[in-house]
């Protein structure tokens, strides 16, 4: 099963439709237990929508870089196994 740091792993191929089928249909029965998965990846999907409405630019990478750190260090609860939250 999917934890929620491989769904962070693979947020970003998931919202550029890169996935293999069954890796996408994993990381979507996930995203439909997972509330702050949920909110994370829809979050990440309408900033990519803001973004791309808007002229192009780049972050410089160390302001994604501290980006990522922080939602990593946010982590979240997922239902890895047997019902108990991790």
């Amino acid at each position: 099963m999917i934890s929620c740091k491989d769904l962070l792993d693979e947020l970003g191929d998931y919202l550029d439709e890169e996935l293999a089928p069954d890796l996408r249909r994993e990381l979507e029965e996930h995203l439909s237990d997972c509330r702050p998965c949920q909110v994370v990846a829809d979050s990440a999907q309408r900033t990519v929508k803001i973004i791309t409405g808007c002229r192009s630019f780049e972050l410089p990478a160390k302001m994604s870089a501290k980006i990522m750190a922080r939602i990593r260090a946010a982590g979240c609860t997922t239902k890895d196994s047997g019902g108990q939250e991790s």
